[in-house]
């Protein structure tokens, strides 16, 4: 079963129109790190959470606010 969170900080980047390499570069790691995160988010720290919410341009509630329209 796939994970909401994940595909949740998927959908946001690329209709941000980032790809994954532009995150990871905001966020300081490697792409391929930066992808590990998005495949499991479910595992990340509320600290990295904040901070992908942060390179998105988001808020953390949107990020982590699985229930809300899209």
């Amino acid at each position: 079963m796939k994970s909401a969170l994940p595909e949740r900080i998927r959908q946001i980047r690329i209709s941000q129109g980032f790809t994954q390499e532009i995150v990871a570069d905001r966020l300081k790691i490697s792409a391929s790190a930066y992808g590990q995160i998005e495949r499991n988010a479910n595992k990340a720290s509320y600290e990295t959470l904040l901070k992908i919410s942060l390179a998105l341009n988001v808020t953390i509630k949107h990020l982590i606010d699985l229930n809300e329209e899209k």
